[in-house]
């Protein structure tokens, strides 16, 4: 069984750079000054980001503060589970 706290703690203690490396990784182009936003909002969100009934918070919340086209390139990090498994 995952621990989601625990998960959600590494999570928001991600760097900019292992979330450029995550996007290289996976093909998806993002600018860096979306990526920071970004994890501004991970960062700064006391609920679990990995949940499912928050992801579509997220994504909305990305959406607002960057672009639709951002949120849409982003969302496979979070669909493929490519997020859980940097972290883990």
């Amino acid at each position: 069984m995952m621990n989601f706290y625990r998960l959600n703690h590494r999570l928001q203690q991600m760097t900019l750079k292992i979330l450029q490396n995550l996007c290289h990784r996976h093909d998806i182009v993002i600018e860096d000054g979306d990526l920071k936003i970004i994890l501004h909002l991970i960062q700064d969100n006391p609920h679990t980001v990995l949940n499912d009934e928050y992801t579509p918070i997220l994504l909305s919340e990305i959406s607002q503060k960057t672009s639709r086209e951002t949120c849409l390139n982003f969302k496979p990090l979070l669909d493929e589970n490519y997020l859980l498994q940097e972290i883990e």
